[in-house]
């Protein structure tokens, strides 16, 4: 299979990019600012180029624009002229945009289904939950867990109450090898455990696993958030518990920082 991974050197990106080499496809990279390859057509486009900050896309909502819708469309019309299949990551807080990055992801689901119904392409709308792992370095699994094993202070926004479906990137490459495999039909699938941890909840696990007490400070939200984002039917039944999953993020951060530390067993 020839696929193009957009995002190749992005968090989830790298992750895709590196299983799918390993076993044994035609694999190219595009990151913003890149040339395509001439000649070459895909059997999949997997586009996972995008920014993807909530905060940030208030203070930057033109640059997400383009680089999340628009360059959505030309990759989307990209895979109708190559008639590839095209797999795209929504994220759970499209539902209800409060902010110019998920109104982006609304708006290019919006876009996709145009071209299912005008031009038959065969689309996967990914609708991504909280995503963390190994190679992170933004999002509360990260920043909870780095806190906690370096003894800094986190901030929690808001009182700690929200509740979160935190999905292991792991499993987001076991779902993108079931599109490959034809295991998964083009449609709509939704990458989360269908398990609720509010903010708080998961600071007592990081704990956990770690044997260390996260300190943090509250502030307000600087935008307005969702109360819960959970996964209502999910892909994946046997998705890596968030223990398991924690615990790979602390093993991660000790090498990645040198730290002469032990985690619970």
């Amino acid at each position: 299979m020839n696929v193009l991974v957009t995002g190749h050197k992005g968090f989830i990106g790298s992750h895709i990019f590196s299983q799918l080499h390993k076993d044994g496809h035609t694999v190219y990279g595009y990151d913003l600012g890149d040339s395509l390859p001439e000649g070459v057509k895909f059997d999949f486009i997997i586009h996972m180029a995008a920014r993807g900050l909530i905060r940030e896309s208030v203070k930057y909502p033109y640059e997400y624009f383009q680089d999340d819708l628009a360059l959505t469309v030309k990759f989307l019309e990209l895979a109708r002229k190559q008639d590839s299949a095209f797999v795209f990551p929504s994220s759970g807080s499209a539902s209800n945009p409060t902010n110019p990055y998920s109104l982006s992801k609304k708006q290019a689901v919006e876009w996709i289904n145009l071209y299912r119904k005008l031009y038959g392409i065969r689309a996967y709308v990914l609708t991504l939950y909280n995503i963390y792992g190994e190679g992170s370095r933004k999002g509360a699994v990260y920043l909870f867990t780095r806190a906690a094993l370096r003894g800094e202070t986190a901030v929690v926004y808001g009182d700690g109450s929200h509740v979160r479906d935190y999905f292991y990137v792991g499993d987001v490459v076991r779902v993108i090898k079931m599109i490959i495999s034809g295991e998964l039909k083009p449609g709509d699938y939704e990458c989360g455990t269908g398990k609720g941890t509010s903010v708080l909840e998961l600071i007592k696990t990081v704990e956990k696993v770690t044997g260390r007490k996260v300190n943090y400070v509250h502030q307000d939200y600087l935008v307005e958030e969702a109360e819960r984002l959970v996964a209502r039917n999910p892909v994946l039944k046997d998705p890596t518990p968030l223990e398991v999953g924690i615990r790979r993020v602390a093993e991660f951060i000790i090498r990645d920082e040198g730290l002469k530390l032990a985690l619970n067993e």
